[in-house]
């Protein structure tokens, strides 16, 4: 999976202890799946997941690796990898942006990243099979990038990795949990809570002023495809100064704490909270 801040990767034993000593649980709601990292962990145990984030790079991981189910597009999907990995280079917006004007990619790739997202568009494919691919090419992307693994900024020097050739692979799909159907959302969550029901709860909430739309902005416009206005040296999204989280605001993050935790209407809630953000544990212990 990609390189990301607050992956849960270390933690993922905890949180599978918490939700497995709860033996009456067959469907979580993952209300903010960031790279799903928890979403597969839980569907590689059978559990049926409703995995939501409402970043569109976020929602299109989940649908990846939650929603889609190997048997139903594992064939389809390695076959267009291997279509998409033997086309040529073709510089675009993305090279432009991400490679000329920043440098978060070298200019060989960022072109292949063009060619092969501009022939994943022309598809026109079924949801869960785009997304499989798209993820493939986020995470070859991630593979030959030259950050630190935000996308804050870029290395002054080129990572030793942007020089490799880029190259798509199948993403470690799951086969269909025995309890059911898994889902993939993209909203916001607090409007995630009140449509989605399961036996527990997950939450994995911001914690700090730091959008993860802004530290993951070329993920968001890889997946949208949609050439937005860029600004500054990083040329963050614009919609990266508008598209804010309540999450991430000190002054009603406790309110938007209350209002979620309200609207969620399930036995159990498992959190995961950093205790170097807004709330304190006491905080968050007092919220629950």
């Amino acid at each position: 999976m990609i390189k990301y801040l607050g992956s849960k990767r270390t933690l993922l034993p905890t949180i599978l202890a918490a939700v497995k000593g709860c033996p009456e649980v067959r469907t979580v709601v993952d209300l903010f799946s960031g790279t799903s990292r928890v979403g597969h962990a839980l569907k590689a145990e059978g559990y049926r997941v409703f995995a939501n984030d409402v970043n569109a790079y976020a929602a299109t991981l989940a649908r990846c690796y939650v929603e889609a189910d190997a048997e139903d597009v594992a064939d389809e999907a390695r076959s267009l990898i291997a279509e998409f990995n033997a086309l040529p280079p073709r510089p675009g917006f993305f090279t432009e942006t991400y490679c000329e004007r920043a440098r978060y990619f070298h200019p060989k790739n960022g072109a292949r990243v063009d060619a092969i997202r501009d022939a994943v568009a022309a598809k026109g494919l079924r949801p869960e099979l785009e997304a499989v691919c798209l993820v493939a090419l986020m995470e070859a992307a991630d593979r030959v990038d030259s950050t630190t693994g935000v996308q804050m900024a870029y290395l002054k020097s080129w990572a030793t990795r942007a020089s490799r050739e880029l190259e798509l692979r199948l993403p470690a799909l799951l086969p269909r949990s025995s309890v059911g159907k898994s889902r993939a959302t993209c909203l916001d969550a607090r409007e995630a809570a009140v449509v989605l029901r399961g036996d527990l709860v997950y939450l994995d909430p911001p914690y700090n002023r730091h959008s993860y739309l802004g530290n993951y902005h070329v993920w968001e416009t890889l997946i949208r495809w949609d050439r937005p206005e860029v600004y500054g040296v990083a040329c963050k999204r614009d919609d990266v100064r508008t598209r804010r989280s309540d999450f991430n605001s000190s002054p009603i993050v406790v309110d938007v704490w209350t209002n979620m935790l309200a609207a969620i209407d399930a036995p159990v809630v498992v959190a995961s909270c950093n205790d170097e953000g807004f709330l304190p544990l006491s905080a968050v212990e007092e919220l629950l």
